[in-house]
């Protein structure tokens, strides 16, 4: 999947405004979680807690805040080789089970997921009552050994499973960034999309007669679970994967459908459109930008929205009494992120010291450290988001010049200056 959005403001040119006509429904605003507080709200989210629960994983799931926690606005979840309480591996499943549930809605996640091996990392749902299988299973979010999944199981146990590689999905580059699942479900139908494209439609007649009592399992309501296992009958071999492997959750939002005047929202080069009531907060998210580029901001083509920051390449829209259509806008981005500040004493082996400034994307300090150049202290630079990072080294020592760094994890630096 490729769908790059195109770049610019001066595409707005090449949409018609179109006079508002009202729909009778639409999407409503409900709840939401932004893992914005200081900590995880234990009112919504338990956890489970225990040795290889299930599928043979490796990991030993805890409530440790090593292992869950709020971190820069997002929920982190980490997976740890500790050897904690006498296993390997730990990780944390969390679950609104007895404290949350849904039956229908529509329902997003903007999150960014491991992709190495040994990372199965999962956004599901399980009914309240009824049990597994015959409760059914929905897998709105799943990925192990190269492959998202986007699975819905009904009460014999029987899957209905596409998938999608990440290969297809554009590779690393992919993973390096955040992404919108979103599962839609009322009485007829389960959607399951990635990035605003459809990949598992599910017409819920299929499972009439499978659930508990010969019911349908999918219209009764259910709980959500978000969980990173590892290894197992399908994560794959995570002995040489370097740790933690890292699952991070901006956002979970639940809308509801009302039978109010709505109106249609079209959202250019992102996630988002669909019928919603006026007033109501819609999500919109620009799509992943190509390479080279990043995400510019945000411009109104019509109906006057009101979208709570321009610059936030995942924002809030207010919905108008009327129509409306946004466009997301990228620029090229920057390759002078890592700036060199003065170069610091000698080794034998010819590495030397250089201290640098480090910037994100849109120019702000995040870090001072120092680097030993072709030795890198791989922890030094612990604490930086994930992403995209480029060095040039200015004189003073032998490795001077210029090269690609690319970081994978907050902990981990690849790669060397040359």
């Amino acid at each position: 999947m490729s769908p790059w959005p195109l770049i610019g403001t001066a595409i707005a040119v090449m949409f018609l405004h179109a006079p508002a006509s009202a729909l009778v429904g639409g999407w409503k605003f409900s709840w939401s979680d932004e893992f914005s507080g200081p900590a995880i709200d234990t009112s919504v989210w338990g956890y489970e807690s225990g040795y290889s629960i299930r599928n043979q994983e490796l990991e030993n799931y805890t409530n440790r805040p090593e292992n869950s926690r709020i971190d820069n606005g997002n929920l982190l979840i980490q997976a740890l080789r500790d050897n904690w309480n006498g296993h390997e591996y730990s990780s944390a499943s969390r679950r609104t089970m007895k404290k949350k549930s849904w039956l229908y809605g529509k329902f997003e996640m903007r999150a960014q997921i491991d992709i190495r091996l040994g990372s199965w990392p999962a956004w599901w749902w399980l009914p309240n009552i009824g049990g597994w299988p015959k409760g059914g299973e929905i897998d709105m979010m799943e990925f192990y050994q190269g492959k998202c999944l986007f699975n819905v199981m009904d009460g014999n146990g029987k899957w209905q499973s596409p998938t999608r590689t990440v290969s297809s999905l554009d590779g690393s580059l992919w993973a390096d960034n955040f992404h919108v699942w979103t599962w839609e479900w009322d009485s007829t139908r389960i959607d399951l999309s990635l990035d605003g494209v459809l990949i598992n439609h599910y017409p819920l007649a299929n499972a009439d007669g499978t659930g508990p009592g010969g019911g349908n399992p999918f219209r009764q309501p259910g709980y959500m679970l978000v969980n990173q296992a590892i290894g197992g009958i399908n994560g794959g071999d995570p002995s040489a994967t370097a740790f933690p492997i890292n699952y991070r959750i901006d956002w979970i939002r639940v809308h509801t459908w009302s039978n109010e005047t709505a109106y249609t929202l079209t959202v250019n080069g992102g996630v988002g459109s669909g019928p919603y009531i006026p007033g109501t907060q819609a999500s919109i998210t620009a799509l992943m930008p190509s390479a080279g580029q990043m995400f510019d901001k945000w411009v109104v083509i019509s109906g006057g929205p009101t979208i709570d920051s321009m610059s936030a390449a995942s924002a809030t829209l207010t919905m108008p009494a009327g129509d409306a259509s946004v466009t997301a806008t990228y620029k090229t981005q920057g390759n002078m992120v890592i700036r060199s500040v003065s170069s610091m004493h000698g080794f034998p082996n010819g590495d030397f010291n250089q201290a640098v400034e480090i910037y994100n994307v849109n120019g702000m300090l995040v870090k001072k450290t120092v680097l030993k150049i072709a030795a890198i202290n791989k922890k030094s630079l612990a604490g930086l988001a994930p992403g995209a990072y480029f060095v040039q080294v200015s004189g003073g020592g032998p490795k001077a010049g210029n090269g690609p760094i690319k970081m994978l994890h907050p902990e981990v630096l690849e790669g060397c200056m040359r």
